[in-house]
This record gives C-alpha cells, structure tokens and sequence, in this order.
C-alpha cells in the first residue's frame, strides 16, 4: 500500500548532516575547555536512561537528560503504542452524526471552489513504533544520538450514505500503512551541574528518511460505496517529508531518593515537504518527580503539556471524505499525565542493561478539529551500554 519515495531529499539530508555535525564538533569543543569541572529522548523520544553520579534516570518520555561516559557506547530499542479515539472539535466531542451533517471540506473529491460534507468519520486510530536509537559519550558532558523509527498506522473508519443520517450506515473498513519513519540527528551537552542540579542543552535535527506518499485503501462513499486504493491522509503518512530544527533544555535534580526535572524541546519544520506541505511547530514542557525505592529501581510521575499548529499547505494527491484529508483539522494543545518506572539490568541479570516503562493518559485536549481525540499511549526502552 505504499509508493515508492522521492529522490529529491538528498540535497536536504546532506544539508542537515553537516548542521549537525558543525553543531556536535562547537558542542563538545566547549566542553573540553571545561575540563576542570568534576565528574539523560517523542515524536520520537528514544535515548538511552543512564544515571551518572548522583544524578537519577529521568522518565522515559523526557529528552536531554542522560548522559554517558567518555567513550561509551548505549544503543537502545524503544516500541511505542498510541490509541486516539473518537473525535473532537475545541474541548467538545464531536459525534458522527453532528460531522456528517455539519462538518465541510474544500479537500473532498470534487469539492473545487464549493466544500463538500465529510461523509466519512474515524472511530479510532493504532500507531505502532519500533525504534532504534545508538548514543556515544563523546566526553562527560557531551552525548551524542542517532535514531529511527518503524511505523504501523491504522484507521478504523466508518462510510455513510451522501446527504442522509448516520442511520444510512454504507460500511466500515480499516486503512493501514507502514514504513521507516523520519531520523533523528542530536547532541546533549551538560553546562552546568553541582551535587543535587543539573542543566543540559540539547540541540538536533529531523531528517526526512520518512515517507510521505504512503497510500492506503478504505471503503468510500462513491457509486452507492466502492473501495479506493489512494495516498493515506497527512497523519498516516510514516514521515513529515521535511527537515526540522529541534532544540531543547532539561534541569534535573536529585536530592537523597527524591528526583525532579523540568524540560522543553521544540520542533521547526525549516520549510515545506517536496509534496507541499509541512506539520506545524509544536512546542512540549514537561514536569517530573520521581522516587528511588531500591538501588537501581526509580518510580516517576510526570505532567506534559503540548502545543501544535496545523498543518502548512497540502498535498493536491491528499483528498477523501474524511478529516484526515484536510490540512487545517490538526493541532492543537495537549495536557497528559504519564506514570513510569526504571529498573537496572542487575535485577534480570543483564548488569548493563536498563529497562523502562511508561504509562499516559490525557487530561486535557483543545483540538484544531473535528480531530481523533487522544486515548492513551504507552512507552517501553530497553538500552545496553559498553
């Protein structure tokens, strides 16, 4: 169900990599002038969890925090599961029976100049991540990372009959796609720490690995109800198609059990995909405490707050009765709350290993829609260092 991918993100893949690589040599120059101070990743959030010295692992869902010895290697895989379910316009939920009636599209086949009523509705959304992430201590305050990701998408949609009652029900059927997300290029270098504080800056880029031309097949409106095999909407694509800028600070503390921390990360697309299109800036600040019960065996409690513009721009190949085809049905603002837990190697004998989990839920959702509304979203990293 997919196309094959453009040639033409060379030119922007080279231009990231020596970004980067200028950034990474400016960052760890820094810190060897500093050598005299003494002695952790969402859209895609997938580093190592290392603890160095006093300083306690932070929740999985938190970037720029770990940090690893000079010379050492981490490499870490990381599946994630997301489920969005029903919809929602602002704060409100917006049933199928209001969007079908109310809800109009300038991007519904032959809709040119006049929008058309959605005549599809989603019930839920599955995405499915499997990453891979390689860190390298380059010295003590300077980390670097590498990571990607493989996506499984899934939309269970719902069909109805043109210009009737959601009782006029044509069909249900499931859209899928899959494939190598986009990558993620970054470095952490810590600028200041004492026995209980530490400050980190973190500085990376996104680089259009993904596709962004995936096609999918669903059970359409057309000629009393037809199958059509077509390019899947924006948020089912494996990739944004563009390269981003993505920078971030995160403060941690640690004081006898107790840990905290407070971080920010931000992601900027730097223009518009070769397809026309581009996903909108989106800021994330998150908070944490967390409590060390044994050695090696930390619980934490984090609170995460998103924003997100909508979407950039279009894709003229992107069209459907659905709220997916349309650009301006994404964004918003998100408030979640996440439980985790990280437990050292040592307690399944692999001493070098580290397992952590994470649990959300969202507990406030302000949606650029009608837009599939955010269920739950569970998290797991399993890293090995040497």
């Amino acid at each position: 169900m997919r196309t094959e991918r453009k040639n033409d993100l060379a030119p922007a893949v080279r231009k990231a990599t020596l970004l980067a690589a200028t950034t990474f040599a400016f960052a760890a120059s820094v810190s060897a002038a500093r050598a005299e101070d003494p002695p952790l990743l969402s859209g895609a959030r997938i580093e190592p969890v290392v603890s160095q010295g006093t300083q306690a692992p932070a929740p999985l869902g938190v970037f720029g925090v770990g940090l690893l010895n000079q010379g050492q290697w981490a490499v870490s895989y990381a599946p994630v599961w997301s489920r969005l379910a029903g919809s929602q316009i602002g704060t409100s939920p917006a049933y199928a029976e209001y969007i079908i009636q109310n809800v109009y599209s300038y991007h519904t086949p032959g809709s040119v100049g006049t929008p058309k009523l959605l005549r599809m509705v989603p019930s839920s959304f599955e995405f499915f991540g499997q990453s891979v992430s390689a860190a390298y201590g380059v010295t003590k305050d300077v980390t670097l990372v590498a990571a990607t990701t493989y996506w499984e998408k899934w939309v269970d949609m719902y069909t109805y009959h043109a210009g009737t009652g959601p009782s006029a029900l044509l069909g249900t059927s499931t859209g899928h796609t899959d494939g190598i997300g986009d990558t993620l290029l970054a470095g952490v270098w810590r600028v200041y720490h004492d026995t209980m504080n530490q400050l980190n800056l973190n500085i990376g880029f996104s680089l259009p690995t993904g596709d962004t031309t995936a096609n999918q097949t669903l059970f359409v409106p057309k000629n009393g109800g037809s199958y059509s095999y077509a390019r899947a909407f924006y948020g089912m694509q494996p990739g944004s198609g563009t390269l981003d800028f993505m920078p971030g600070l995160a403060y941690s503390g640690v004081l006898d059990q107790w840990s905290w921390g407070l971080a920010y990360r931000g992601r900027f697309p730097m223009d518009s995909n070769p397809d026309g299109w581009r996903y909108g800036a989106w800021n994330d600040l998150t908070g944490w405490g967390g409590y060390t019960w044994l050695p090696g065996f930390e619980t934490t409690l984090r609170l995460d707050g998103m924003t997100q513009g909508r979407i950039g721009g279009f894709d003229p190949l992107i069209t459907g009765f659905a709220q997916g085809a349309n650009p301006y049905f994404y964004g918003g603002q998100w408030v979640s709350i996440f439980g985790g837990v990280n437990l050292a190697g040592k307690y399944f004998n692999i001493p070098k290993a580290n397992l952590s989990l994470e649990v959300g839920l969202p507990v406030y959702q302000n949606l650029n829609g009608p837009q599939g509304a955010r269920a739950v979203q569970a998290n797991m990293a399993l890293t090995y260092k040497f």
